[in-house]
Parts: structure tokens; C-alpha cells; sequence
């Protein structure tokens, strides 16, 4: 299924267990990733101080607060389309599968 994990390959390319270990250590490093995201906004929010606007906030920091929000929002998605993986490979779904009506390209 390479590194990919695209669906059809790995659907179909590997029933062993090494496949479904890896989509779960995808899920565990999605959720670290969330979680550090969500810790550093929520850093740059309390740990302010009052009398700085968040106009008055450094480049570095204004940059590293944007790439935490895109990582909150993508991190989900990514977590989604992984759950629908291991849904089609194990419970024999259809949601990346064409011939029982899906779509390979939601991956």
C-alpha cells in the first residue's frame, strides 16, 4: 500500500496487522499534534500581557499561532479519512470503495 495508504492498494494490497498498526500510530500522533496545537494558542492567548493588543504581538509568534490554527482545523480531517480506512478494511464499509458505490478520491 506504500506510504500513502491509498485506499484501494491498502484495502485490498495487505490484510496483515502492520497496516492497521500504522493508521493507529497516525491517530496517535494526529491527536499529539492537536493537543500541542491547541496548548501553544492557548498559550499565546492567556500568557499575554493586557497591555499588548494582538497587533502589538511579534511576527514569530503571530506565525506560530496561524500554523497552530491550520493544524487544529487539517488535523481532524486527517483523522477522519483514517478512521474511514480502517472502517473499510475491517468492517467491510464501502466509503473508498466504487464498486459498492463510494469514492476513492474522499481519500
Amino acid at each position: 500500500s506504500s506510504w500513502t495508504f491509498y485506499p484501494p492498494l491498502s484495502v485490498e494490497g495487505q490484510p496483515e496487522l502492520s497496516l492497521d498498526s500504522m493508521i493507529l500510530g497516525l491517530h496517535t500522533v494526529g491527536i499529539g499534534s492537536l493537543l500541542g496545537a491547541i496548548n501553544f494558542m492557548v498559550t499565546v492567548q492567556n500568557m499575554r500581557s493586557t497591555a499588548v493588543t494582538l497587533d502589538q504581538i511579534s511576527m514569530f509568534v503571530w506565525t506560530s499561532y496561524l500554523t497552530s490554527f491550520l493544524l487544529v482545523l487539517s488535523v481532524p480531517v486527517l483523522a477522519g479519512s483514517l478512521l474511514f480506512l480502517l472502517l473499510d478494511r475491517n468492517f467491510n464499509t464501502s466509503f473508498y470503495d466504487a464498486n459498492k458505490g463510494g469514492n476513492p478520491l474522499l481519500y
